[in-house]
């Protein structure tokens, strides 16, 4: 299929330091082992707004802007001939993350996650243009194909994937006894991330709570309350065995530190941007670890496929607010609103 008369792309223009519209060229003509895919839906994040803001600068070679978004659901329109497992009408989400060149170790291996050099390359974040545009290519091997039973909350898939690949590495890192029978786990942050990783801990057996700044009655606390979550302020402590921290405020780290339990994990998925101090002497003495985690495996988004059909329903709709494309400005540099979770439908027909 061969596409004509250019696309819209949301951009950052690193010349005159703007979020733009801009007219790109249509994808060029697929390859053997790539696929064709119309973008239905783009998710904003934290990500994108550190972007929007010029925190991050890493376009693609040889272009002064690069077109934004990472959170995507698509639906295929064509497949290269050596494509398996995949035809048109397909719903697909991609990965992010594609490996440095020549590969390291861990990118060969298929776990570009763990890259060793640096080199990596993120679309819509790091040196490759993203998905908030009409239409996209990819290598088939970089797409999950999405059930038409989870199109409502696919959108979800890429940030739950962060959050299975983290939850998996804190019960890998923990030692083999507990504390508390259940399991504690305790989330800090009620953003999308944090509402998902209560989510996840809860489908393994923990019981959990989540810590926020959002005073009662905010409509993300009622929102945890009603699913039946335990929400705390930021000035209480709640021993936990695992504490994973999804807000990127330095503080997060010290309150995350102060309510882990002997043998406990903590896990830090934000980036916090200034110094702090740290317990690591108490750490040592009771036997805890601080682990950061990035990014997700192949396998993360597959489980986070499979969690995401087991979770509350009604809670992953509520999370999600819906927009038009027209309102990137807004979502992108505008105020945050209550919502966790901002999706940019692409066309007036999707709403």
């Amino acid at each position: 299929m061969i596409l004509s008369g250019g696309m819209r792309a949301v951009t950052i223009n690193f010349e005159s330091h703007a979020v733009e519209l801009k007219q790109v060229p249509d994808p060029k003509p697929i390859r053997d082992s790539e696929v064709l895919f119309r973008i239905d839906q783009v998710g904003v994040c934290g990500t994108d707004r550190e972007l929007a803001a010029l925190r991050l600068v890493m376009p693609p070679p040889g272009d002064s802007f690069l077109t934004l978004g990472h959170e995507a659901l698509g639906q295929i329109v064509e497949t290269g001939g050596k494509v398996n497992g995949m035809e048109p009408g397909d719903w697909v989400v991609p990965f992010v993350r594609r490996p440095c060149t020549p590969a390291c170790r861990p990118c060969a291996d298929g776990r570009s996650d763990l890259c060793a050099t640096g080199d990596y390359i993120e679309r819509g974040i790091v040196r490759m243009h993203g998905y908030f545009t009409d239409y996209a290519v990819d290598e088939a091997r970089y797409l999950l194909p999405v059930p038409a039973g989870l199109l409502d909350v696919a959108i979800l898939i890429e940030p739950l994937s962060s959050v299975e690949k983290a939850i998996e590495v804190a019960l890998r890192a923990h030692v083999e006894f507990f504390g508390f029978d259940p399991p504690r786990a305790l989330v800090l942050g009620a953003g999308t991330i944090g509402i998902l990783t209560a989510l996840a801990f809860r489908e393994r057996g923990f019981e959990v709570a989540v810590c926020s700044v959002e005073a009662s009655g905010h409509p993300r606390v009622r929102l945890l309350e009603t699913a039946g979550f335990r929400y705390i302020g930021t000035g209480e402590i709640w021993p936990a065995d695992i504490v994973l921290e999804a807000t990127g405020a330095a503080e997060a780290l010290a309150t995350g530190a102060r309510s882990l339990a002997r043998n406990g994990v903590m896990i830090t998925l934000g980036a916090p941007n200034k110094a702090i101090e740290f317990p690591y002497r108490d750490m040592i003495i009771r036997n805890q670890a601080l682990i950061g985690s990035v990014n997700a495996t192949p396998a993360s988004f597959q489980q986070g496929c499979r969690d995401l059909a087991r979770f509350d329903r009604r809670l992953l709709r509520a999370m999600i607010y819906r927009t038009r494309f027209e309102d990137f400005s807004q979502t992108l540099t505008g105020r945050l609103g209550p919502y966790p979770k901002v999706v940019h439908m692409m066309s007036e027909a999707a709403r």
